[in-house]
């Protein structure tokens, strides 16, 4: 059992670690420009202690001093603290209903236009340009995927994924109705497949930071998936705003099945399926921002 006087240093070292990390996250912010400063405290220090543990840094301290002056350590400390798991056609049930309720709406556009934000390493814009592709929609659709993680960003940009993610695959893709060979989509190579180029060619890949940056366009449809469950309330009605900005007239906005938006939030958008994450953009104008 420990002592008052262990529990009063361990008390005093959490308290450390903690003031620590507020300083190590503000520094980053200021010199870099990563704002990771309204993620929620747990998540955030939590990957920050492993990020420290991984790389034998020492303390906290120590690592903001080498992240500000090491390119290659502050690219590693950013796929830590970013939110990389994911997998073609996650959720199938939300893919069903994009599908069944949101893709004849996008095929009133003869332009379309979808924002996929924090997309890692890439399945999940692949997998709208599959639901596109499917609905003869493809050829006249943009799809611009989004995160700050560089390394990620690579492996989205490639195209080329693990064979046996595509077993896993193949059965969301399948539970969401779809209808075609999953394989119509790639090309097994050894332990490799490598995605069609033709969905491929309508992706654009690159850098936007959700904490910092603004909206880059108008788009008719955005996901944000399973991202909003890692930010603070501050940080997350910044980001419904910049969507509800994104947004063209009844666009509408997926988030993760076990999201929420924030209070100001449910003025920005009405739900469509809160079950599934899926609303639309609120013409009130009393929801402007």
């Amino acid at each position: 059992m420990s002592s008052p006087a262990e529990k009063s240093d361990a008390s005093r070292s959490q308290e450390l670690a903690a003031i620590e990390a507020e300083a190590f996250f503000y520094t980053v912010f200021e010199h870099l420009g990563y704002d990771f400063r309204h993620y929620t405290d747990a998540s955030r220090n939590r990957r920050l202690t492993a990020f420290v543990a991984k790389h034998s840094l020492g303390t906290i301290s120590e690592a903001q001093g080498r992240v500000l002056r090491d390119p290659a350590l502050l690219s590693s400390f950013l796929s830590t603290m970013t939110v990389n798991v994911t997998e073609m056609f996650r959720d199938p049930m939300v893919f069903s209903k994009i599908r069944t309720e949101l893709l004849p709406r996008l095929a009133t556009y003869p332009v379309i236009r979808v924002w996929i934000a924090g997309c890692a390493t890439g399945e999940e814009a692949y997998s709208v340009a599959i639901l596109l592709d499917e609905a003869g929609l493809l050829d006249r659709t943009t799809i611009y995927a989004t995160d700050i993680d560089s390394d990620s960003l690579r492996v989205a940009a490639s195209a080329i994924y693990p064979a046996d993610a595509m077993v896993g695959a193949t059965r969301n893709y399948q539970a969401s109705g779809g209808q075609r060979p999953f394989s119509d989509w790639y090309i097994a190579k050894y332990d490799r497949c490598i995605l069609s180029p033709a969905l491929r060619s309508r992706l654009e890949f690159f850098s936007h930071n959700l904490a910092t940056d603004s909206t880059f366009g108008e788009f008719h449809l955005v996901l944000c998936r399973n991202v909003f469950i890692y930010f603070e309330d501050t940080l997350q009605h910044r980001v419904e705003r910049v969507f509800w900005e994104s947004l063209a007239p009844f666009g509408n906005l997926v988030i993760g099945p076990r999201e929420g938006l924030t209070v100001d939030g449910t003025r920005l958008f009405k739900p469509q399926d809160r079950r599934l994450g899926m609303y639309v953009k609120s013409q009130n104008q009393h929801a402007r921002p």
